[in-house]
């Protein structure tokens, strides 16, 4: 039984016995203590997904732009997890994921692209980029909520034995 199955509430034969949505397993703490960077250029963004995260108790860093969310990745450890926007100034979201996958200790971080740029082929267009997941805007707090735990819990799962 993997990680998030303990967390979710999984038996072995496969019935939920607790913690049935995924509401209930982020606010019981599934991913406490995690780290998550928010790339987001409106304060209003950053407001709502801070408050959204905190309550789940995960830490918050935000970056105001890609170039900031590089300089911080560069010269913090322990970032379990990345909210992008895409559509910001100067370095859009693709270029800031293109370049945290092609640094060596950020190839396997979830990035989550967060858009209101719904059009076709834009989920595409945020994978081939360096997204792990997408979400379109306005945000749907249970499918955020949803991503942040399954990527963290799967990332913790992956991490070495101390």
């Amino acid at each position: 039984m993997g990680t998030f199955d303990r967390v979710a509430g999984w038996d072995n034969g496969g019935d939920l016995v607790r913690l049935t949505t995924s509401r209930d397993r982020f606010y019981a703490g599934a991913a406490a203590g995690a780290t998550a960077l928010i790339v987001e250029d409106d304060y209003r963004n950053v407001f709502a997904l801070t408050a959204l995260l905190e309550r789940g108790r995960i830490n918050v860093i935000t970056a105001e732009s890609g170039a900031v969310a590089l300089n911080i990745l560069q010269h913090r450890i322990g970032i379990g997890i990345v909210l992008m926007d895409i559509m910001m100034p100067v370095m859009n979201g693709y270029e800031t994921m293109t370049a945290i996958r092609q640094r060596p200790r950020s190839t396997e971080l979830p990035i989550i692209a967060i858009t209101g740029k719904g059009g076709r082929g834009e989920r595409e267009r945020c994978m081939a980029a360096g997204a792990s997941d997408y979400l379109p805007k306005p945000i749907d707090t249970t499918a955020l909520l949803t991503a942040v735990t399954r990527w963290l819990l799967d990332a913790t799962a992956h991490l070495p034995a101390s």
